[in-house]
């Protein structure tokens, strides 16, 4: 018997509204945020503020209609910290991108909270780093008075274990249940390669992250991190990250001289078109204007700071960059895949951090747009 086709499409649809209906939110729904702090949220958020622009990241896969959509207060740390990449959400969302105030608040609980209610928001979303701050300067407890539900994430004290329950949180709380679990096999089965490629090998190369590379010009160095932000996206990676090794705190400065005695295997640079004039870092980004030439000049600068030649990882080639502000993005898998590669570049055939972006990519509403986010060091600089 054949079935008359108005019924297979009538079928086809009940299915697909089934499967909806079945990764929808059931509100009032209360959650466990990244602070362990159980939140109660009452309907579906329709202005949310975001402390941390970089954020949008998130919401870019979650509402990749229109990321901004929900966004009435926030930080935008992207517009003022990698023009390239603003350029490019701001090309493709041009009547949303620059409709939500941006207050530019940071870490040190230095929010105007008057302000930000004036914006009637159901849900700010606070980073994890910024909570001592925040409860120093009364925000919970204020937020609380005012039945504004407020949630922490985390994407870089923890970031690899925490973005992917970051993504989780968002999803629930925004009734994005299905898209948060796409996004998170995705990130799974990745990670799953690439701790396989890891296991499978044996000592592990020393790494050494300067952070922001060239931010504050051609004789700054070295800013790093240790058991936080880049620390652990090189640990994920596979490697032994110096930083961890040789700083008091989470992060901080030592000397060049001070890298080279340690003889790091690997030494990588991050970078994106910070906005500082003095600023020569590799312009690492997403968008057409983000460009390969510009790049090979910066990095091939950085290399010529005196001592840098001095290096092990130099003289081994095993110089590389990286897009910075994966350290603060639950993109970073990508990132976990391009340094795992650096790091085993005998072993990691089986990985492909590009064909990797282009699937990320694809999972938001940016399509499909160029992006170097990774690249060796010119050899012989």
């Amino acid at each position: 018997m054949t079935i008359p086709a108005f019924v297979l499409r009538l079928t086809a649809l009940v299915c697909l509204v089934c499967s909806a209906a079945a990764h929808a939110t059931d509100y009032p729904l209360t959650v466990t945020d990244l602070a362990g702090r159980q939140v109660t949220i009452e309907h579906e958020p329709k202005r949310i503020v975001l402390q941390d622009g970089r954020d949008l990241f998130s919401l870019a896969l979650l509402d990749r209609e229109d990321p901004f959509a929900r966004i009435s207060v926030w930080n935008n740390i992207i517009k003022r910290s990698d023009p390239n990449t603003w350029a490019l959400f701001e090309k493709q969302w041009p009547k949303s991108a620059n409709k939500a105030t941006d207050m530019q608040f940071g870490d040190d609980g230095d929010m105007n909270l008057e302000a930000v209610v004036a914006g009637k928001p159901d849900l700010l979303v606070f980073q994890l780093r910024a909570r001592k701050s925040l409860e120093g300067a009364g925000v919970e407890r204020k937020l609380a008075a005012l039945k504004i539900p407020a949630i922490y994430v985390d994407t870089d004290l923890d970031p690899v274990p925490h973005s992917q329950k970051s993504i989780e949180l968002l999803g629930k709380v925004l009734n994005r249940e299905a898209r948060a679990t796409e996004y998170l096999d995705f990130y799974k089965a990745r990670l799953a390669k690439v701790d396989k490629l890891v296991a499978e090998q044996g000592k592990r190369p020393l790494v050494f992250v300067e952070a922001k590379a060239g931010q504050g010009g051609s004789s700054a160095c070295c800013f790093t991190h240790g058991e936080v932000y880049w620390g652990k996206l090189v640990q994920a990676a596979g490697g032994d990250n110096l930083g961890s090794q040789i700083l008091p705190g989470v992060t901080g400065d030592v000397t060049l001289e001070t890298v080279i005695s340690k003889k790091p295997d690997v030494y990588v640079m991050s970078g994106t078109q910070f906005k500082d004039s003095t600023s020569i870092s590799p312009p690492f980004g997403f968008g057409p204007t983000v460009q390969q030439p510009a790049i090979d000049k910066a990095m091939a600068q950085l290399l010529k700071r005196p001592g840098m030649a001095q290096l092990q990882a130099t003289r081994q080639n095993r110089v590389y960059g990286v897009y910075h502000h994966f350290y603060a993005s639950a993109w970073n898998i990508l990132a976990v895949e391009y340094l795992a590669q650096a790091f085993y570049p005998q072993a990691a055939a089986g990985l492909d951090p590009a064909a990797s972006t282009h699937t990320l990519l694809g999972m938001t509403g940016l399509g499909t747009v160029p992006a170097i986010l990774f690249s060796q060091a010119p050899h012989g600089e």
